[in-house]
């Protein structure tokens, strides 16, 4: 997949047929249009079976879900598999469909069988990952890549100075050693 910001602009019929006639000969589940060398913002999911490709002219997302979900996708160059962030449903406007909404089918998963057999959630993630690809975003990209962040607390040494809070609201400075039975019967550290 070719990664590139592609500027709207409008899309005739005639290059519409273009693109669909090119990417007709890829062997792809899903394509841009920067994929058959054209400078345009299309896209296209193929589902195959019983159902017809999606294609969507000149996406913009409009709305995202607060929820996310890690998810694992392929790197374009290095070929590397990595955990990537992607909302669990958004809004995308489009010049061909108007507004087309994806979405999971589930909004948990008990089991990891469940997680990657959700196929609302597998559209959602490769729409997310094609409107991306043409706004320039690779999925190493920060706002994407996934990065835990352990956040540690840190322990005042026993002398280190502290201020500690009685549940009645009086505050008093003290060495952190002398604190420490107090944090247990309700004080906290201010």
């Amino acid at each position: 997949m070719i990664i590139k910001r592609v500027e709207h602009t409008p899309v005739t019929n005639e290059e519409l047929n273009q693109y669909k006639e090119k990417i007709s000969k890829l062997n792809a589940f899903m394509c841009t249009a920067l994929d058959v060398g054209m400078d345009k913002r299309i896209v296209t999911l193929k589902f195959g079976g019983e159902y017809d490709d999606l294609t969507l002219v000149n996406p913009k997302v409009t709305e995202v879900s607060d929820k996310m979900v890690v998810y694992f996708e392929k790197d374009s160059v290095k070929n590397k598999t990595r955990k990537t962030t992607r909302h669990t449903s958004f809004s995308v406007d489009t010049d061909n469909l108007g507004v087309v909404q994806f979405s999971s089918d589930k909004n948990e998963w008990k089991t990891n069988d469940e997680f990657f057999n959700d196929m609302g959630l597998f559209e959602c993630v490769m729409a997310q990952r094609l409107i991306d690809s043409i706004d320039g975003i690779d999925i190493t990209n920060k706002i994407r890549a996934y990065s835990q962040q352990l956040k540690a607390e840190k322990t005042p040494s026993r002398n280190q100075r502290v201020m500690v809070k009685s549940p009645e609201g009086e505050m008093e400075f003290m060495k952190y050693k002398k604190a420490e039975p107090l944090l247990k019967n309700g004080y906290e550290l201010v």
